[in-house]
């Protein structure tokens, strides 16, 4: 029978594009806790970067020609939909942020991953493999579990623990939404549309709950710079970069790529913040990154991006 020909080889770019999104994801933590000690809340923080972040997708939809797209009532629920459970995904975790130690709320927020194959099963109404139930199952043991070794400092540490649990439901009910849409508008229009939206929501939900959205008393220009980092880190160059790239570095290697994302965090946690770093902490980052990647090396080869454009 005739050799299929090897897949090809990754391309520079997208690794070094996912491994800087990885990168800048990780360090967004520890900036988030770094502003609420200098007197942020999370209310404040939260709609000041969908704020900036729908400011500079805008600015990039009108470069690009700003066409609004024809499109059906079905997209727009959608649309609409995409940008009120991605608001759950930012207000859930920085809460989280707030009440508890950075590696609790970025272990468990790789939930999403068994999240998004319960969501999927039901959506579509059937039911899954049983590979991708073993697969599921897995992955939920192995973020409690690592989540326990990471808890080890004390039950102090496990607070904002539930939060970011639901931070990682509405993470992968995003994604089935993103992915549903498929190549219906482009890209910078709906990450514009999905900030804009999100961002409406949490403004409205902060002045419901009558969370402070206050500039603190240090001035403004001080606000306003941790908010213009902190938007660009968390979310105007990911998302961009992710784009870019995402789609090509699709599979094994991107999965495998992504989960690195937790080392860093805790690195940068200890580093920035002075977080103990310990041995049961370093369990729980092994335990996680060997069950994201021990299945797809166990599968073969891992796939590789498609051609750079």
């Amino acid at each position: 029978p005739p050799e299929h020909p090897p897949p090809p080889r990754p391309a520079p770019t997208d690794i070094a594009c996912t491994l800087l999104v990885v990168a800048m994801c990780g360090l967004h933590g520890p900036l988030l806790k770094l502003a609420y000690r200098s007197g942020l809340n999370f209310a404040l923080v939260s709609v000041g970067e969908y704020a900036l972040a729908t400011l500079a997708f805008g600015l990039a939809w009108r470069a690009r020609g700003g066409r609004w797209p024809r499109e059906d009532r079905g997209f727009w629920l959608r649309m609409l939909l995409g940008g009120l459970v991605g608001s759950g995904v930012v207000l859930f975790l920085f809460w989280s942020y707030q009440l508890g130690p950075v590696p609790i709320a970025a272990t468990l927020l790789f939930l999403y991953v068994p999240f998004t194959s319960s969501l999927s099963a039901v959506v579509h109404r059937r039911r899954p493999p049983a590979r991708a139930i073993v697969a599921a199952c897995r992955g939920s043991a192995v973020a409690v579990l690592a989540t326990f070794f990471l808890g080890a400092a004390g039950p102090d540490s496990l607070r904002g623990a539930p939060q970011a649990v639901l931070s990682a439901l509405c993470f992968a009910g995003f994604f089935l939404i993103s992915a549903g849409l498929g190549q219906r508008s482009t890209p910078v229009f709906r990450s514009f549309f999905f900030s804009g939206v999100s961002g409406l929501i949490l403004l409205g939900v902060s002045l419901a709950a009558g969370w402070s959205l206050a500039i603190p008393s240090m001035g403004v220009q001080k606000p306003l710079l941790w908010l213009a980092v902190l938007g660009a880190v968390g979310q105007v160059v990911p998302v961009f970069l992710m784009v870019r790239s995402g789609p090509r570095l699709a599979g094994g290697l991107g999965s495998i790529l992504t989960s690195l994302e937790l080392p860093v965090a805790v690195g940068l946690s200890a580093l920035l913040l002075g977080d103990p770093l310990r041995t049961s902490q370093l369990g729980g980052i092994a335990l996680v990154l060997a069950g994201i990647a021990l299945p797809h090396l166990r599968s073969g080869p891992l796939p590789a991006s498609g051609p750079a454009e």
